[in-house]
């Protein structure tokens, strides 16, 4: 079964292709794929690579955002931007192996910081 986020994509993109008078043949030579691609694109059978997206997007000049519109995808709008080096620990956080070292590093952090002792997670 096709994914939501598919299928509202390939529900986008027909509308917009439509709305500017291309068949899925133009569309498909444009991108370099079968106008049966394009179907499947369309009905959410198949997913749309991130390169496709942006092809579709230049092709249909339109933002990318635009082929998503409808899909309601707020975690990626609430997303906080780190700092180099704010990533760098949290990848290294990510990979540690033991509970019981990523709860002491949440616990220095918060030390650290003049919070309160992390709460342990259950």
């Amino acid at each position: 079964m096709p994914d939501p986020v598919d299928i509202i994509v390939g529900r986008n993109i027909r509308q917009l292709r439509a709305l500017r008078r291309v068949s899925q043949l133009e569309l498909g030579e444009a991108l370099g794929l079968t106008f049966q691609q394009i179907q499947k694109y369309e009905k959410g059978t198949n997913r749309v690579s991130a390169s496709k997206l942006h092809q579709i997007a230049v092709f249909l000049d339109v933002e990318i955002s635009v082929l998503f519109e409808g899909a309601d995808m707020p975690q990626f709008g609430s997303r906080i931007e780190l700092s180099p080096d704010a990533y760098a620990l949290a990848l290294s956080y990510d990979k540690l192996n033991s509970p019981a070292g990523k709860e002491a590093v949440k616990t220095i952090l918060t030390l650290i910081s003049g919070g309160q002792a992390a709460e342990k997670a259950a």
